[in-house]
């Protein structure tokens, strides 16, 4: 298997304080981003419609804003520590696939709404009954640049940083892909024992994709893909982030879920793995 991307990591500086500072950092800089937009919120709040709608869209515009700045601060801090050009955490060149994002976007997506209309096909119907579709079409742009964001910080700290630094100690990808697709797990298992399943073989899935097509550009528009239709259609991001941890596991919902990742790594394999 190639791994022209995992061996990029060699090109800097990695000694494990470098590791430690640039993590440190980027916690330090959404803390701080994450105080400012506590104080600056009841103004912002006010700038927006007092509906379901005006809610939704400050929440996704205030993403947008806490992840920005810790993008900014991780590439800053990884660039200046490290020694290395940010694109090498990206792909194997110096420029950004657009066309990888949207096929990762589109496969996914259209993966993920099959197996919602499976599953929570009486929320689905909820949505179209209630349905606004200027507000629908407003949230989805907001949405597709705010968590786009957010989903492509999450795959260039977790399937570009972590996994390459990784590798310059753990040389067998199969125990490589696990390592990775746990810490994601565990960065996901506050919001209970499914959701950290999930997380789970979604980065089992996402790291072998990376790893296979020396790029994370693929995954990227995938993990957008994920979070933008559950928020916009399947789930109240707002109430999900909220809830109490859980034990409870949906194990049909958990079956489809795991069919769909399947299907989702033989299509990659298959067609468009490299």
């Amino acid at each position: 298997m190639e791994q022209a991307f995992l061996k990029q990591a060699a090109t800097g500086n990695n000694q494990w304080w470098r590791y430690l500072l640039t993590v440190l950092a980027t916690i330090a800089s959404v803390a701080i981003a994450n105080v400012g937009v506590r104080q600056i919120l009841p103004g912002f709040k006010a700038l927006f419609p007092e509906n379901q709608f005006g809610e939704d869209l400050g929440t996704s515009i205030l993403i947008g804003i806490i992840f920005t700045v810790a993008l900014l601060a991780f590439g800053i801090a990884a660039k200046k520590l490290h020694g290395r050009s940010l694109f090498s955490l990206i792909n194997t060149s110096s420029r950004f696939s657009w066309g990888a994002y949207f096929k990762g976007f589109i496969l996914w997506g259209g993966l993920l709404f099959t197996g919602g209309l499976i599953m929570d096909f009486d929320v689905f119907q909820s949505f179209l009954e209630n349905l606004n579709l200027s507000h629908f079409l407003i949230l989805f742009g907001v949405g597709f640049v705010t968590i786009g964001i957010q989903s492509f910080f999450e795959e260039l700290v977790i399937r570009g940083y972590f996994l390459q630094g990784m590798h310059l100690r753990v040389k067998r990808i199969v125990i490589l892909v696990l390592v990775n697709a746990l810490v994601f797990g565990l960065l996901h298992f506050g919001y209970g024992i499914a959701s950290f399943i999930h997380s789970f073989t979604f980065g089992i899935a996402f790291a072998l994709i990376v790893i296979w097509q020396n790029r994370i550009e693929f995954a990227s528009g995938a993990h957008n893909a994920n979070n933008l239709l559950l928020s916009l259609v399947f789930l109240d991001i707002g109430e999900a982030a909220t809830a109490d941890f859980s034990w409870h596991i949906d194990w049909l919902e958990m079956g489809i879920h795991f069919v769909s990742t399947a299907l989702f790594i033989g299509i990659v394999y298959k067609f468009i793995r490299n």
